[in-house]
């Protein structure tokens, strides 16, 4: 069986051993009676007692203290304390056990400060050997990563929200369009713009030109704009951005525009804008009209996949208000022509009465001249 010492049994068993021996000098002198052995004897038992008890007391007192700090490193908490300044094995274990105590403060504070969302922390591995200092960078990055996934899947939602909402906005608005163009055109230009981080914004409706020379995109409604151009106030279908627009058929965004292209007016004066986005209008690939829409800054991918969306919904408007424009065009030239007819018949009713009247007149002052002939033919027998 191991014999198992306290460790103050360790630290005087070589005292207890000198005493021991002092103790069997005292007991063989005293026998003899030499009395200046005898007191030597006695006063090393004593010396070497006390010499293990005060060296026990100077040992067991910082270590005493290193055990109750660490007792409360067991417990999870992490006690404040300055290492002696003894240049002795105690005093490096204290000095080490204390910078595993800062170590330990600064990976709590580190880690709270990640519990909060802060990851600008800056947290350094104490060595290349540092587990736990790697494991806590790993898991920086991993939570980094995580909050990136969580704040896109967040913008993506309000991104959709967004798009929802305003699909649903100006649907309501298509759906109360009353049967003209300008009105309908401005309305959405207005709403669109503040919508949307477009500054300025016109549409364009491809309209049938006199003769059959086609179609012209015509300006039927804008919001904020002022460009020397738009005194024509149309494009041919291939003219200019709005016309290259209608014939590639295809959503346009441009960032590098001309500096004479537009000048936005605000409050502080004018200002080019940054990009430029047309996005032709179309039905069945027939194209019926283009949005253009300026901004001062770059407009996000999610507001121009929107307003490509708003243009499928608008096309189907535009398509019915065209339609009732035309529908209500037809019925005014064919009322027009009912009333003509309706005009033309009266009169011909009436040239009839006056013919039949005159007929009438005819045949009687026809029988009246018979008569006449009949009554000079008698007078003449």
């Amino acid at each position: 069986m191991k014999l198992r010492f306290s460790f103050t049994l360790k630290i005087m068993l070589p005292y207890l051993a000198i005493a021991a021996l002092f103790l069997f000098i005292f007991l063989g002198e005293l026998v003899e009676g030499h009395s200046p052995v005898i007191w030597l004897s006695a006063a090393g038992i004593v010396a070497s007692i006390i010499v293990g008890i005060v060296h026990i007391v100077w040992l067991k007192k910082p270590l005493y203290r290193i055990r109750n700090l660490v007792v409360q490193l067991t417990r999870g908490n992490m006690p404040v304390f300055s290492a002696s300044k003894a240049t002795d094995e105690i005093g490096d274990l204290e000095r080490g056990l204390e910078k595993h105590v800062s170590n330990l403060q600064q990976i709590a504070a580190f880690s709270r400060s990640m519990a909060t969302g802060d990851f600008t922390g800056r947290f350094d591995k104490l060595s290349g050997e540092d587990e736990l200092g790697e494991a806590l960078l790993s898991l920086k990055d991993s939570l980094m990563e995580s909050l990136k996934d969580s704040e896109s899947r967040r913008r993506e939602e309000e991104n959709r929200t967004w798009s929802a909402h305003g699909l649903a906005k100006f649907s309501s608005l298509f759906r109360e369009a009353e049967d003209n163009l300008h009105d309908l055109s401005r309305v959405l230009m207005k709403e669109l713009v503040g919508y949307s981080e477009a500054d300025v914004g016109a549409l364009f409706i491809a309209m049938d030109q006199e003769e059959e020379k086609g179609q012209v995109l015509e300006l039927f409604g804008s919001y904020a704009f002022d460009r020397e151009k738009y005194i024509h106030q149309s494009f041919e279908f291939g003219e200019g951005l709005v016309g290259r627009a209608a014939v590639e058929k295809e959503v346009i965004y441009v960032t590098d525009l001309p500096l004479d292209y537009i000048k936005i007016r605000s409050g502080l004066g004018e200002d080019v804008p940054s990009s430029i986005l047309l996005v032709p209008v179309m039905l069945d690939n027939n194209v019926l009209g283009v949005i253009e829409l300026a901004s001062l800054g770059e407009m996000p991918a999610y507001q121009i996949e929107f307003i490509g969306q708003l243009g499928d919904a608008l096309a189907t408007t535009l398509a019915k208000v065209k339609a009732n424009l035309q529908n209500r065009k037809l019925f005014e030239q064919t009322k027009k022509q009912a009333e003509e007819l309706a005009s033309q018949e009266k009169v011909f009713r009436q040239n009839m009465e006056m013919l039949e009247k005159a007929q009438d007149e005819y045949v009687l002052r026809e029988e009246e001249l018979l008569k006449e002939i009949e009554t000079l033919r008698k007078g003449s027998s």
